[in-house]
C-alpha cells in the first residue's frame, strides 16, 4: 500500500468528478491542515464527511519551517507548501498535486508526483474499474 500526501487540487476535482474514493484504492492518504482547511471552505460537506481514510496531519520541524519560508517567498501557497513538507516529513511514495509549479518544485526535490488524472489511470490500469460498453 502506499503513501500518499496531496495538495488541494486534486482531492478537490476528484470530489467533483464523485471519485474521490479512487484515492482509497492507490493507499494511505494523508494531508496537511493547511489543505483541511482549504477543502473546508471549497467542499461544504468536507467537515462533516471528511472520509474516515483521509489523515490530517501536523508538520513539526523542520518540515514546518522549510513550509513557511517556501509560501514567504512566493514559490508556494499555503496548501502546496504543507503538503509537500508533509511528503517529505512521512516520506510519502506520492505527491498528488493537479498544480505545475508545485508539480515542479515537488519533483525538482526528488518526490514522486501525480495529478488526479493519473490517479483515475493508475485505477483503471490496475482494473478498478468495469464498464460494459453498448454499442
Amino acid at each position: 500500500m502506499r503513501l500518499l500526501v496531496s495538495n488541494t487540487g486534486p482531492l478537490l476535482h476528484l470530489s467533483e468528478a464523485r471519485s474521490l474514493d479512487l484515492l482509497e484504492l492507490v493507499g494511505e492518504l494523508h494531508i496537511p491542515k493547511a489543505v483541511d482547511i482549504e477543502l473546508r471552505q471549497y467542499v461544504s460537506e468536507w467537515q462533516i464527511k471528511r472520509p474516515a481514510w483521509v489523515n490530517a496531519d501536523d508538520l513539526f520541524p523542520p518540515h514546518g519551517v522549510e513550509a513557511i519560508s517556501w509560501r514567504q517567498v512566493g514559490l508556494l501557497d499555503s496548501g502546496e507548501a504543507e503538503a509537500i513538507a508533509l511528503t517529505r516529513q512521512i516520506k510519502a511514495d506520492w505527491f498528488l498535486t493537479d498544480d505545475a509549479a508545485a508539480r515542479l518544485f515537488a519533483q525538482s526535490l526528488g518526490l514522486e508526483v501525480h495529478g488526479s488524472l493519473g490517479i483515475v489511470l493508475w485505477c483503471a490500469a490496475m482494473g478498478h474499474f468495469s464498464r460494459a460498453l453498448d454499442y
